[in-house]
């Protein structure tokens, strides 16, 4: 064997540098073709939700375990409110929900969350204790649902001071991409 046959070594190191190289890349475009196909599932899903800048009325519904209601008006205390719709039998408001425990519902951001579709009370009740939801929770009908277009769920709106739908979606949502939807 000659010389001239083995490799040379900054050609043996520089193979496995390019072969990492190009798995990273090939790592960074099937990241980013993840993200492209989770915006396009989020947006097709929420098509039939009311369209951002519609204007909210202001509403009044029953609080669950307190005997007095709650009213939604506009122009609110907080810069935004989270709205979340969900029903007692939806397993994935079961997995969500708690997740909205974590988002900051301080001065910039009330939180509300929504019981449509379910057949007692006390079935709502039992959804909540067992999912650990600490922020008010509506109980809604028929015609709200009709209102804000909700056909499926867990659905929301993010909605500014002002009563206006800034963000919707439909399906499940982290608690990081709720937080990102609530501060844009």
């Amino acid at each position: 064997m000659s010389n001239n046959d083995s490799p040379k070594p900054s050609e043996a190191t520089a193979a496995p540098l390019r072969s990492r190289a190009q798995r990273w890349y090939r790592h960074i475009l099937e990241g980013l073709l993840l993200v492209l196909a989770f915006v396009l599932l989020s947006q097709w899903l929420s098509r039939h939700l009311l369209d951002d800048g519609s204007q909210l009325p202001d509403m009044t519904l029953a609080q669950l375990n307190t005997p007095s209601d709650m009213t939604l008006s506009w122009p609110a205390q907080q810069p935004k409110t989270l709205i979340y719709f969900f029903a007692p039998w939806c397993s994935v408001c079961r997995i969500s929900m708690p997740g909205l425990n974590t988002l900051d519902s301080s001065e910039q951001l009330r939180i509300v969350a929504i019981a449509l579709d379910y057949q007692t009370v006390s079935e709502v009740e039992a959804f909540i204790a067992d999912t650990g939801f600490r922020h008010p929770v509506l109980l809604g009908n028929d015609a709200l649902r009709d209102t804000f277009k909700i056909s499926g769920y867990p659905s929301y709106y993010v909605v500014n001071r002002q009563g206006q739908v800034i963000h919707k979606d439909r399906g499940l949502s982290t608690p990081p991409g709720l937080w990102l939807r609530t501060r844009l």
